[in-house]
């Protein structure tokens, strides 16, 4: 039996590239690795994914083991390949470290920016998918992609755009657009243009475009950049400014046109309402607060999913979402709240709750986020306590709360909850990632049989029976209701396709 529930091929895949590339960038969990060291053991496919990812050639080189040779037999090499995978997977990421023997990786990381968004992104290289960047050339056939440095510059291209990397402050851009964003520790990053061409930043906003027939195009939207065009002194441009270089003709000013380039707001704009249309398009989805503008007065927070059981909003005040284009709502006061009416939704087996939180305080013993009103028997509760725990509640089933610190403030952060009704279990998520949970059963002299939201309220708890508020301090953002339990991969990759 595998460890994960995968429902295709491509989730696997996407899986096992992103516990790899978190692997070499050292941030990958020790939870993940048991995880994909299990599934290399029990699953000859994502064997030979991992094999194909193009990743166990450096894992390989870290471990001085010979990659095999194209001329042995297939067959014969698939085996030692695989064999080779599991005992790394078992070896090399699971043996404990020493710090007084650093690993070749921290002698020498390799990468120097990684991708940390796209939107429909295609590459001339299947290595370029994986995220990672190295010193060398990068081609985007199509698509934007973001790259971030680790110096914190932060460039986003559009294709057909070709770029090489040439260190961690430098970059050649020899056709297509780029935009850049340099905070005070990158300054005096580089971008390369065609004939000697050169522009460093000053702490700017700026954009780049060169064209196939090599004219060049530099507009500066926030800061300064200095600009050496070939054979000619230093010209500095100031934001709202722009110049523009042709062959054989001497610069003329521009400008600034900031619909020319495609930057962070707008990237994030493309990336949300892609993830908000392939969520209308489950079969599974239940109900979907977008937290999009209200409707009419008093204030209704609109449903956009099926059930269209829209929600009434108390107190709450639209603010600035999670990303570019998109909203929140800030509850502050004990009454702020929204209230829904789930009487008619059947649950069946199982259903699954997720919600990007940014609280602000833990001031309260239990913070709810998603409660039924009072608790009686079958009542579904998600709440936050005080000292960080995560905790998810049926009253007459179970109770399951995270460790401490779980939650963190003023921080967004994807919450979420899976229950399987029959077997009366629930798994917690933070990030897309499985919380280690304690578990606690309820006494109860009423048998119950079944969970029911009922009448429930986001943001606070109505009628409370211990004689203290529960309401929740901070912003809430885009409420999802699914049927059934889903997986860790569903859930993984509903944070990656919605994180901002």
């Amino acid at each position: 039996m595998n460890p994960h529930p995968f429902t295709n091929e491509e989730e696997k895949i996407f899986w096992i590239e992103n516990v790899i590339s978190d692997y070499q960038d050292g941030t990958a969990s020790p939870n993940e690795v048991k995880k994909l060291r299990a599934l290399l053991l029990a699953d000859p496919e994502a064997r030979r994914i991992y094999y194909e990812s193009n990743q166990l050639t450096l894992l390989l080189e870290e471990a001085r083991i010979p990659t095999p040779q194209a001329s042995r037999k297939p067959r014969v090499i698939f085996r030692w390949v695989t064999g080779i995978a599991a005992a790394l997977a078992i070896g090399l990421w699971l043996s404990p470290s020493h710090d007084d023997a650093p690993t070749a990786q921290a002698k020498q990381d390799p990468w120097l920016a990684t991708l940390s968004s796209s939107h429909e992104a295609k590459w001339d290289s299947p290595e370029d998918i994986l995220g990672r960047f190295k010193q060398g050339e990068i081609e985007l056939l199509s698509g934007i992609a973001e790259l971030k440095f680790k110096n914190g510059a932060q460039i986003i291209i559009e294709g057909p755009c070709a770029l090489k990397i040439v260190n961690a402050k430098k970059v050649e851009l020899e056709h297509g657009k780029l935009w850049g964003h340099c905070p005070p520790s990158a300054h005096g990053f580089e971008v390369l243009a065609p004939r000697g061409n050169r522009i460093v930043d000053l702490g700017t906003e700026f954009g780049v475009g060169v064209t196939p027939s090599g004219e060049i195009e530099v507009h500066v939207f926030d800061g300064e950049v200095e600009v050496f065009p070939n054979d000619q002194k230093r010209q500095a441009l100031y934001a709202g400014s722009a110049i523009k270089i042709c062959p054989g003709e001497k610069p003329f000013p521009l400008d600034a046109n900031t619909e020319s380039f495609t930057d962070t707001y707008e990237l994030q704009s493309d990336l949300y309402h892609q993830h908000h249309f392939s969520l209308l398009q489950r079969d599974d989805l239940l109900l979907y607060y977008d937290f999009s503008a209200p409707l009419e007065t008093p204030s209704v927070l609109r449903d956009s999913g099926p059930s269209q059981l829209n929600g009434k909003v108390i107190g709450a005040l639209p603010v600035k979402g999670r990303m570019a284009d998109k909203d929140a709502l800030l509850f502050e006061q004990e009454s702020d709240a929204v209230a829904i009416d789930l009487k008619s939704l059947t649950l069946g087996n199982g259903f699954s709750i997720a919600m990007w939180i940014k609280p602000t305080d833990f001031a309260r013993s239990h913070m709810a986020l998603f409660n039924s009103n009072g608790f009686r028997p079958g009542a579904i509760h998600l709440q936050i306590l005080d000292d960080g725990r995560l905790m998810t509640a049926i009253n007459g089933f179970s109770r399951f709360a995270s460790p401490k610190d779980t939650i963190k403030t003023n921080v967004w952060q994807h919450v979420a909850v899976s229950w399987n009704i029959e077997e009366k279990n629930a798994r917690l998520f933070v990030n897309g990632e499985l919380l280690e949970t304690r578990k606690s059963d309820f006494r109860t002299k009423i048998p119950v049989k079944a969970a029911n939201f009922g009448k429930c309220q986001i943001g606070s708890w109505s009628k409370p029976t211990y004689g203290h508020k529960r309401s929740f301090e901070g912003r809430i953002d885009e409420v999802i209701l699914f049927s059934g339990q889903l997986s860790e991969v569903e859930m993984s990759l509903l944070f990656e396709t919605s994180r901002p």
